[in-house]
Formats: C-alpha cells, structure tokens, sequence
C-alpha cells in the first residue's frame, strides 16, 4: 500500500456514509408517501389505508442499514483476497459500498412490505 493513499476501510467508511444517507432519504421518502396516500384516502374517503407506523419505518431503516454494513465489510473482505486487491482503494470501497447500499436498499423495501423490484 503506498504511503500517501488511505487504506481501503477509510474510503468505505465515506462511501458506507453516504449510502446510510441515501437509506435515510429513502426511508424519508417512502414514509412520506404512505402519510400522504393516507391522507387523501381519509380526506377523500375513496379506501382504507392504515395510517403509517413510525416504529414499522424505524426498525426497517436500522436492517437496511445493518445489511448496508455487514454487505460492504464483507464484499470489502472479499475484494481484498482477489486481484480486486491491485485496484486503487477508492475504487474497490465504492464497488463494496454501491453493492452494500443496495442490498440494504432492498432489505429496508422488504422489511416494508414492498417488492424491490417493483421500484424498477
């Protein structure tokens, strides 16, 4: 490892970061939805929704962040025994941080009730 480049767990811990960012947004963005959708339908009177659960929102963002975590240590572990190793660290904790903030994208979605492939 050259002197002036930071190892690979500092790049990570930057990338893993800004997808708990994302995760967070996400969170965010799909609880807003429901409390909008609930209350149109309550304004409207068109269907019954149930009114969102703050708790449900809560536990589902803290597993898609677990999974983010434990996705991009362990794909970062991997890349490290493979001739990923030769690669710039930058560039190896990116790939292991955009597969882990996926992973737990799609963890939150599932913990949600909601088809992560429906989203696509």
């Amino acid at each position: 490892m050259d002197a002036a480049q930071p190892p690979r767990s500092w790049w990570a811990i930057a990338f893993v970061t800004v997808t708990v960012v994302g995760l967070v947004a996400l969170a965010w963005a799909v609880l807003m939805m429901h409390a909008l959708t609930y209350g149109m339908t309550e304004v409207l009177g068109m269907a019954q929704v149930d009114p969102p659960d703050t708790d449900r929102y809560g536990f589902a963002l803290a597993v898609g962040v677990a999974v983010d975590a434990a996705v991009t240590a362990a794909l970062l572990w991997q890349l490290g025994r493979t001739v990923a190793r030769q690669w710039p660290a930058w560039v190896t904790a990116l790939l292991a941080a955009v597969v882990g903030g996926a992973t737990g994208a799609s963890a939150l979605l599932l913990v949600l009730g909601i088809n992560p492939l429906d989203v696509l």
